[in-house]
């Protein structure tokens, strides 16, 4: 749903643009009338995508990913590869992968422990480096403090702004985020 969430934002808002521009333009020719249903449309164009971002993002299923399964963000992948606990501590390695032909960074990642409810950041060494196309790489491993008892998930995000507003992207308002279970 990336490149198609994509061109519905890109279209939704030029589209918003032009009808801004036609109310702004009656408005100063002094066609009230026109304006006002230019203005209109325009609303009427915003709380459609909203309601269809908030709907598509509401009724989205919850992903669990198994340990090396990648998780993609366009060309640029993260994965778990192994995840192992020894009592309340769990050391997690994590690869990187470039699925791109050019050298590439990845657009502000974080990574996350999800647990009790809670979402503590997680500094990952590597994360956010430059990789050449077509490579992946192995993260050094992190320890984290994670109970068994507290059914901890970890989870890796990358992008912000506008990503948040692309129908269908993991970063909507509301989606589900698919995360790695610490077993």
């Amino acid at each position: 749903m990336g490149a198609l969430g994509s061109l519905v934002l890109i279209g939704a808002m030029l589209l918003f643009l032009v009808l801004g521009i036609a109310a702004v333009t009656w408005a100063a020719r002094r066609r009230w009338r026109q304006s006002l249903r230019a203005a209109l449309a325009a609303g009427l164009l915003v709380a459609v995508y909203a309601v269809s971002l908030l709907g598509v993002s509401a009724t989205a299923p919850a992903r669990s990913l198994a340990n090396g399964e990648w998780k993609c963000f366009d060309d640029w992948c993260v994965s778990v590869t192994s995840a192992v606990r020894t009592g309340d501590t769990v050391q997690v390695v994590l690869a990187v992968q470039n699925q791109g032909h050019r050298e590439q960074a990845p657009d502000t990642p974080r990574a996350w422990l999800l647990h009790h409810g809670r979402r503590d950041e997680v500094i990952v060494p590597g994360l956010a480096s430059r990789l050449p196309g077509g490579s992946s790489r192995h993260l050094p491993p992190i320890g984290l403090t994670a109970p068994e008892a507290e059914l901890p998930r970890f989870l890796v995000t990358e992008g912000g702004f506008p990503s948040v507003l692309v129908i269908g992207d993991d970063n909507s308002p509301f989606h589900p985020q698919p995360s790695w279970q610490l077993k």
